[in-house]
């Protein structure tokens, strides 16, 4: 399977609200309300805040992923926040990487992460960091293969509900041999 990464343009703001919203009910639906899921995908992934972000080119990056030529997936990174602990260092959060249940194992979530890998080395970043539930061991154990490590915690809130995630970061100049 052929995998390709680009930007996202302004134009694909719909694009990208769609797989957001598709990706987080297939990976968070057996463990939430459907209430609180609708709460979150209204909100987070509103068209015209989406529009506003990826037209924001000096903060966010998005990245679309594509498996012959279909949509599997994408990463958004931003640059305007940081952590307490990352506080005087030049990082880059991975707020979302999202791939496609039928596209999970088939290196999209590694095309996505080493392309994000790869900006950020060539902005000069020293730590990319990112939140990710807890209990969703197969995303930790993936970022862990990239050299992530926990260094706190954080809440999130999906809806009513509050979830606690790992803060995980990672050197941007380290290569960890095992991907």
């Amino acid at each position: 399977m052929k995998v390709t990464i680009r930007n996202a343009s302004g134009k694909e703001a719909e694009t990208v609200a769609d797989i957001g919203r598709t990706t987080f009910y297939e990976t968070w639906k057996s463990v939430n309300t459907e209430e609180d899921l609708q709460l979150y995908m209204t909100k987070s992934f509103d068209l015209e805040k989406i529009t506003k972000e990826i037209e924001d080119e000096k903060v966010n990056t998005f990245l679309l992923a594509f498996a012959n030529d279909e949509l599997a997936g994408y990463v958004k990174l931003r640059n305007d926040r940081s952590h307490n602990q990352l506080k005087g260092t030049k990082s880059l959060e991975m707020e979302r990487i999202y791939v496609l249940k039928k596209f999970q194992d088939k290196h999209v979530g590694k095309s996505l992460m080493d392309e994000s890998i790869r900006l950020a080395d060539a902005g000069n970043y020293e730590w990319i960091w990112l939140g990710v539930n807890q209990e969703n061991f197969k995303a930790v154990e993936f970022y862990k293969r990239y050299g992530f490590e926990v260094f706190g915690t954080k809440k999130f809130v999906l809806g009513t509900a509050i979830d606690e995630d790992f803060l995980m970061k990672r050197k941007v100049n380290s290569d960890p041999s095992v991907h």
